[in-house]
């Protein structure tokens, strides 16, 4: 956004300019009320972009507070040579396979083979096992023969038993309802994570066409941009070109400027794009 500024108030400055000499050629009597008309409607509109960018610049500050948890206002120390963020470094695609929609797929997946395993466990036979050991003090018959039994003498038992659940039918439902739930979440995440890896190279591919408008605006057009307003600038004042002839040469300066700044900006968010999607 500062650098937005500075390229709009420059080309605000090249505008003052043609108004200057408009105004200079119309009271000469050169040219027409129009010349100065129009040099005041061009410039209005770059003033527009002007206050745009400052709103801009005012919301991402603030945001940038919001996110800080600060109060106090700061400004932010830009470089001298403006540059768009730009990849410096080898992507690992294969971090794209920690994304929040994959992982959270290949979770329902891990949920589905443990509840596989608790309804495994709930179906399978209860074996019990029991065991008693007692006195019985007193006179008891036993072999139809009556008999005093003291305290030392003790009685002991065995109890073994099986318990089948009545849901087994259900049970080997709801297993194989569980096996299709975890190999659908698999097949999804995999489904999932190709689509991803898809989205990824076609963001690579913007960013690298991204980047090769940015180059040529930076490299070729605004140094063209620059020769030609110029040029532009001393045939008007000159008398050597017509009005239409510079109006002309400002729009096409005025469209590389505009053009250029959007370049940075395609730029910008494709970074963020595929920085988002690795989880960078």
């Amino acid at each position: 956004m500062e650098n937005n500024e500075k390229e709009l108030k420059s080309l605000d400055s090249i505008y003052m300019d043609f108004l200057r000499i408009a105004e200079v050629r119309y009271n000469a009597g050169d040219t027409k009320k129009v010349d100065i008309n129009t040099a005041q409607a061009k410039r209005g509109e770059i003033n527009l972009l002007l206050k745009q960018n400052d709103i801009f610049k005012k919301n991402a500050y603030n945001n940038l507070k919001t996110l800080m948890q600060v109060q106090h206002d700061f400004n932010i120390e830009t470089p001298e040579v403006f540059e768009p963020i730009k990849i410096s470094e080898i992507i690992d695609s294969s971090k794209i396979n920690n994304h929040p929609q994959i992982q959270a797929l290949y979770q329902q997946a891990r949920i589905a083979e443990a509840s596989k395993k608790v309804e495994k466990s709930a179906g399978l036979p209860e074996f019990n096992i029991g065991y008693t050991n007692a006195s019985l003090m007193g006179i008891h018959e036993r072999n139809g023969i009556e008999k005093y039994y003291g305290r030392g003498q003790r009685f002991s038992s065995f109890d073994v038993g099986i318990a089948i659940p009545l849901t087994y039918g259900s049970t080997k439902a709801k297993l194989r309802s569980l096996d299709f739930e975890k190999q659908a979440s698999e097949m999804a995440a995999d489904w999932k994570k190709q689509q991803l890896q898809n989205v990824y190279q076609n963001l690579m591919n913007q960013y690298e066409q991204n980047i090769a408008q940015f180059n040529y605006f930076k490299e070729n057009a605004l140094p063209n941009a620059n020769e030609i307003i110029n040029a532009a600038k001393l045939g008007y004042s000159a008398g050597d070109i017509s009005y239409v002839e510079y109006l002309f040469a400002l729009q096409t300066t005025t469209d590389i400027y505009l053009n250029y700044l959007r370049s940075i900006q395609s730029v910008n968010e494709s970074v963020i794009s595929i920085n988002s999607l690795i989880n960078q």
